[in-house]
């Protein structure tokens, strides 16, 4: 019988570590829920509220995609989820209030009639998706709103923080929200850390075409959730201290860290770095307690899982004989390059485009150095990745492509997505 509960594990980058002396060291806190299958039939009810941005920059290519990819998202609802949508420029309209998704000629029949007009009421079209969600709430399932759009926040409410803060205060009341900006004039400075504190995902559109793939992925992430409301709490032992946790994530008022949803068959890694005493050769340390606390999305019970890190000290020349764990190396440098990526967008807001770039060519060297050492489909990635890049930073051409093209590539390896 296949494991339905989350686990940890714990994974540390060597075997043993070097006696008689302090130290940091990488700690990979592994989160494995469970692989539910497709055809398990536990798939939660969806209540999807779309929020679709309608200004004229919208017009053309981007609303017909837009449309076509939120008909897609109809399609591929049950007769049991819900659906309501909300189209916005200056003004606000709710195109379908939240209803059960059975008629879905109509549905879609309503979406292929927005047109791209006016302004971007974008606080007050996400507010009123939000709440034709909450009139319905799917009792131990999964109501989200979708935020589509391709501007700024520029009519009613477009202070970020207090967007922010409010994508949160929705995520508490158990409505998340994703948020998809497309093309290269939206806003990522707001719409990032709404997903972020909404617990939803972020996500950047390049081309108009690519709509219908990342609601697809959006969909399939949303019937494969088997937890929410998840936090990672680390208890070191004494003499042991908590040095850095390289994902960045944000902490709740009792310090434990706000860890992303949990999906059936796709882990989180978590790389913890611990300072330790030194010990003497032969001894072990328990260095640290994980705990992970969620919220089952199937039966809406809390659960917990633990785990423990566990070090054992050698000789110094032993200890240098042993191989870096394939794994934490790999987690290493991606989280690595998702810090230098948000500091390379600090030196391109500022205008110092060499050091942006400087940056950039020192993250394509260490990826490219961990890459011959342990060889991994994500480092191959990842080393693609940073050099259009460096192309982009190198030519100039386009600043706000390479901008926001840091921003996501940061989140998503942030989130191990």
């Amino acid at each position: 019988m296949d494991n339905k509960e989350t686990t940890l594990e714990i994974i540390i980058e060597k075997e043993r570590v070097a006696a008689n002396t302090e130290q940091t060291i990488d700690v990979l806190v592994r989160v494995v829920p469970p692989a539910v299958s497709a055809d398990s039939g536990e798939r939660p009810k969806l209540n999807i509220g779309i929020a679709l941005d309608r200004s004229g920059s919208m017009g053309g290519r981007k609303i017909a995609e837009a449309r076509e990819a939120a008909k897609y998202c109809i399609d591929e609802l049950l007769p049991t989820d819900r659906f309501s949508a909300v189209i916005f420029d200056d003004h606000v309209d709710v195109l379908f209030t939240n209803q059960s998704a059975t008629n879905k000629e109509m549905l879609k029949r309503g979406i292929e009639r927005i047109e791209a007009r006016g302004s971007t009421a974008l606080h007050q079209g996400w507010v009123q998706a939000g709440l034709q969600v909450s009139e319905r709430l799917s009792g131990g399932g999964i109501d989200r709103v979708l935020l589509i759009t391709d501007g700024q926040a520029n009519v009613g409410e477009t202070r970020t923080d207090r967007l922010v803060q409010q994508a949160k205060d929705l995520a508490e009341r158990g409505i998340n929200t994703s948020t998809i900006g497309i093309g290269q004039g939206f806003n990522e400075d707001l719409l990032v850390p709404m997903a972020e504190a909404g617990q939803g995902n972020a996500w950047y559109v390049e081309e108009p075409q690519d709509m219908v793939r990342i609601f697809e992925t959006e969909l399939k992430g949303l019937v494969a959730q088997v937890g929410h409301t998840v936090t990672l709490g680390i208890t070191p032992s004494p003499g042991v201290a908590v040095a850095d946790l390289l994902n960045d994530f944000e902490t709740d008022a009792s310090g434990r860290y706000l860890l992303p949803n949990l999906r059936a068959g796709s882990p989180l890694d978590v790389l913890v770095r611990l300072k330790i005493p030194a010990g003497q050769v032969g001894e072990t340390l328990s260095a640290a307690i994980f705990e992970l606390r969620y919220t089952e999305q199937a039966t809406q019970k809390p659960m917990t899982a633990t785990s423990e890190a566990e070090v054992a000290y050698d000789t110094a020349a032993a200890v240098a004989e042993l191989r870096t764990n394939d794994q934490v190396l790999t987690a290493v440098t991606l989280l690595t390059n998702a810090r230098a990526r948000k500091e390379a967008m600090e030196y391109l807001d500022e205008g110092e485009f060499d050091d942006a770039a400087s940056i950039l060519r020192m993250v394509a060297s260490t990826t490219d150095d961990a890459f011959a050492v342990t060889p991994s489909a994500e480092l191959e990635q990842e080393i693609e990745a940073v050099r259009d890049l460096n192309r982009l930073i190198a030519d100039r051409s386009n600043d706000l492509l390479t901008r926001k093209r840091m921003s996501y590539e940061r989140d998503l390896r942030r989130n191990s997505r």
